[in-house]
């Protein structure tokens, strides 16, 4: 009689092992089936990083001088003097020398002072660095007395119709420091009207290639000074 007790006992054991069990496997995931349960990558966002002008130098007489920048996982960067007003978005490279840090635009102001110079990253997926805490740094600018202009390319080849960018920068007498233009004291012109130059006023302006391939010329002027640039239209290859 105990043999048959013992029997019964160890039968209701083994179906109560069995109903806890498949209930605890219920509620385990099946990882294996699901390979992002087993590891999600945290979503990294670029960091603020930083930013140094001129090598940490505390003054300087290049309106655009070499900035030093460091962002982990950035992809693009875009630049400001106020922290409110920005470039367009450029690839992200650990130095760069194309922001006018006196030229009045993108937040900065025309002129010698205290200038402020701002970065702001984007990644590959378009994620921001925090707002709060954007990369910044100063310098004292000491603006020079303008010698000589000239648009940049010097010499561009572009297809029937398309379109290209110029831009006019000022240098000082040993054309090393960039000078900062007013964009309102820029006149730009054509030679022979071929061509579309639009605008026709400012730092930079559009050519708009004629459907006549040809050498053509544009030129900008600045006060007492002038000077010119060559445009190759061809026929699309």
């Amino acid at each position: 009689m105990r043999n048959k007790e013992k029997f019964c006992i160890l039968i209701f054991l083994v179906v109560l092992f069995s109903i806890f069990y498949s209930g605890c496997v219920s509620i385990i995931p099946d990882s294996t089936s699901n390979p992002e349960l087993l590891f999600s990558p945290p979503n990294i966002e670029p960091t603020s990083g930083w930013i140094v002008i001129e090598n940490g130098s505390e003054t300087t007489k290049d309106s655009s001088p070499l900035l030093t920048i460091y962002s982990e996982g950035a992809a693009y960067m875009s630049f400001s003097g106020d922290g409110n007003n920005w470039t367009d978005w450029i690839p992200y490279n650990s130095s760069y020398e194309e922001f006018n840090i006196a030229n009045g635009l993108y937040g900065t102001i025309f002129g010698s002072g205290e200038k402020d110079v701002y970065v702001h990253f984007k990644d590959e997926e378009g994620n921001l660095s925090s707002a709060d805490e954007l990369a910044f740094d100063t310098i004292e600018y000491e603006m020079g007395e303008l010698f000589s202009i000239k648009i940049f390319p010097q010499e561009v080849t572009i297809p029937l119709g398309s379109s290209y960018i110029f831009t006019l920068h000022g240098y000082d007498y040993a054309s090393k420091n960039e000078v900062p233009l007013e964009g309102s004291k820029i006149i730009w012109t054509k030679s022979c009207d071929v061509g579309k130059l639009s605008p026709t006023v400012g730092l930079s302006t559009t050519y708009t290639a004629p459907s006549v391939p040809g050498k053509r010329n544009i030129s900008a002027h600045y006060n007492n000074l002038g000077t010119g640039s060559k445009v190759i239209v061809v026929e699309d290859e």
